[in-house]
């Protein structure tokens, strides 16, 4: 779906990380051999990974980053129209954690509030929905807050998982703007759903218990990852290529591609396919993994505590878990970005 939504932009940007960094060596030290251990290290780009404590959720990180917001870029919580979740792995089933949130950050009962169950293609998603609710919205500003602890998904010995995820949460304001513009490409891949799924633990597949444990294989996430880079490198170049074309911009005027991190290399295979300059395609969760729907607000959030500049005409792009992509060009000019945090 190609479509224009006006009078809105992205105000600011800010996310939360876990402190508590571990090593790509520790984490498959016991799994595999040290040779290949650097070989995945060189193909994927992941040094270290985001690794949040048990009692650590999501909510706390995504709560983090709106507290600094509020607390330091002069917004009034009294201006949020609504707070949106985005996420996989909420607080509980039910009630919605957004609802949780908004009790949390002390928002206006007026305030919609609602969960948006999505992974990588999140954040734009997100954008999305908040730009098209705000045209009908007396508010001037909403609340969305995007993330996962996807490590608490990985079973303890899934190689090819545990060298990729790691935990964040974020939180973004999505204001009214006079003038400005948003392009959107959002596509629905549901016949690959199974490259990225969780089969049990909720209705149509209960978890599994073996010797009073749920310690099992089949409770945890499994990701098909020639199914991934293969969706990735033949559907997601099309999709920015129909994107840009939509926009009527020349891609040489996008000054940055902020990707979701899936992988240096599948980024790396992207910058190729649509023969663009690498060094458009930040990839700056070396230390940090591959966040889910935080992972393109964590680049930002990065490259602002690097100093690095991201105030340009912008293309942003979600893709995996649907399987889905959600794309947008959009003009960062006055982007307000909070360097990345931790706890």
């Amino acid at each position: 779906m190609l479509t224009e939504i006006k009078n809105v932009a992205l105000e600011v940007v800010g996310a939360f990380v876990s402190k508590n960094r571990v090593p790509i060596e520790k984490r498959l030290g016991d799994l595999i051999p040290e040779k290949r251990i650097a070989r995945l290290k060189k193909q994927v780009g992941f040094e270290a990974f985001s690794v949040v404590e048990k009692n650590i959720c999501t909510s706390d990180l995504c709560f983090a980053a709106a507290e600094k917001i509020f607390s330091e870029k002069n917004i009034s919580r009294q201006e949020i129209g609504a707070v949106i979740f985005v996420s996989q792995t909420p607080d509980y089933f039910f009630p919605s954690t957004a609802h949780v949130l908004q009790d949390r950050l002390k928002l206006p009962r007026n305030a919609a509030a609602f969960d948006v169950g999505l992974g990588c293609s999140g954040f734009v998603y997100g954008l999305y929905i908040a730009s098209s609710i705000l045209q009908n919205l007396p508010a001037e500003k909403i609340l969305l807050l995007c993330g996962d602890t996807a490590t608490k998904n990985v079973f303890a010995e899934d190689v090819s998982s545990l060298s990729v995820f790691g935990d964040a949460g974020t939180a973004a304001i999505i204001s009214k703007a006079e003038g400005e513009k948003i392009f959107f490409n959002l596509q629905s891949f549901g016949e690959l759903s199974d490259g990225i799924i969780l089969r049990n633990g909720a209705y149509r597949n209960p978890a599994l218990v073996e010797n009073n444990s749920l310690n099992v294989r089949e409770n945890f996430a499994v990701m098909d990852g020639a199914k991934v880079l293969d969706f990735s490198i033949k559907f997601v170049p099309q999709n920015l290529s129909d994107l840009v074309n939509f926009a009527k911009i020349n891609p040489a005027e996008v000054g940055n591609f902020f990707l979701h991190q899936a992988n240096k290399m599948i980024l790396q295979d992207i910058a190729f396919n649509l023969n663009l300059p690498v060094e458009k395609f930040p990839f700056k969760s070396e230390r940090i993994g591959n966040t889910s729907s935080a992972s393109i607000p964590v680049t930002l959030a990065e490259m602002e505590r690097r100093g690095e500049n991201f105030k340009t005409l912008s293309v942003m792009s979600g893709f995996g878990v649907g399987m889905s992509i959600a794309s947008t060009v959009i003009n960062l000019k006055n982007l307000v970005c909070i360097p990345t945090g931790e706890m």
